[in-house]
């Protein structure tokens, strides 16, 4: 309980600071759209490059499961949009709203309180399941928001396949393919780089949430509570049902079960607000889920080592 708290304590610790600046005047639209392009553009797409040329191989028994996990986050997502379409929301919102539903904290939040709650093992596997996060679910999510915000299926890929974010995953896997690193110099330097994203993006969350009225932002929205719902609750239970089905190893089931659980993952708010989709829901739903998990994967710690 104490090592979630401390870990989502410094999140919003990043976010406090958004929100007193641009409640300050310091931080405005036009800053926000700032913070917002350097993460889009070189923070995270750094840090990806860097850490999937360094992802450790797995086994073909590992890549049925890890198949297993991605379609239970897709069928997740596939909820959440379907429910926010009968619910008549517009094919935009409901579109960020499942990516918002099935799109993790798994590389900032999880990969730390999973590596102090299973080991080494974490060490092995944790990374394994970012990649799947991060270079898949994250790539189909970007490319149904093209979709829904009024491009065609060709202009969406295409769209997609310029996406920063999913340019630095592939540099990342194709030099993992190859066995190769960057040159210690160029690895360094694209290292600080990505090392300062997450940061950025927490303080562009917060200056959106500090320029949103304050009851807007804790009332009740139904499509922000309908994804996080998913996130927390719907994301992990259908992740362990399908580990549970094709029979995971207990390391692996516990592990891709604790980061399905975690909540929305910040590059989220920053992809609507580049793409200018439901970009306030987006922040709430980042906001909202980071609060109530941290009482979700506290639970869920308890359980998890305790199996």
């Amino acid at each position: 309980m104490l090592d979630t708290l401390s870990r989502v304590v410094i999140f919003f610790g990043f976010i406090a600071a958004g929100a007193v600046l641009a409640r300050t005047g310091r931080l405005t639209y036009q800053g926000l759209d700032g913070l917002s392009a350097y993460f889009y553009w070189l923070g995270f797409p750094c840090w990806l490059a860097v850490s999937f040329s360094q992802l450790p191989h797995f086994d073909g028994q590992h890549a049925i499961l890890f198949a297993g996990y991605a379609v239970a986050m897709i069928v997740t997502a596939g909820i959440v949009l379907a429910i926010a379409t009968l619910r008549k929301a517009p094919r935009e919102q409901a579109a960020t709203a499942g990516m918002a539903g099935f799109i993790n904290n798994s590389a900032f939040l999880g990969i730390p309180i999973a590596f102090s709650l299973f080991g080494q093992s974490a060490r092995e596997i944790g990374p394994l399941v970012v990649a799947v996060d991060f270079l898949f679910l994250f790539s189909l999510g970007c490319a149904a928001m093209a979709k829904s915000s009024g491009h065609t299926f060709k202009e969406a890929l295409i769209r997609t396949t310029k996406n920063p974010t999913v340019i630095g995953a592939l540099i990342g896997i194709a030099l993992l393919t190859m066995g190769q690193r960057f040159p210690p110099p160029i690895e360094t330097a694209l290292d600080l780089l990505g090392k300062s994203g997450p940061p950025v993006a927490l303080v562009a969350l917060g200056g959106m949430l500090g320029l949103m009225e304050w009851r807007n932002l804790a009332s009740f929205d139904p499509l922000s509570g309908l994804a996080v719902a998913a996130k927390i609750l719907l994301a992990p239970t259908l992740v362990a049902l399908v580990l549970w089905l094709l029979k995971a190893d207990a390391t692996t089931f516990k592990i891709c079960v604790f980061l399905a659980a975690t909540p929305t993952a910040v590059s989220v708010f920053i992809q609507a607000r580049i793409y200018q989709v439901w970009y306030e829901g987006a922040a709430k739903t980042v906001a909202q889920s980071t609060v109530f998990s941290l009482i979700t994967l506290s639970v869920l710690a308890l359980i998890l080592t305790h199996i």
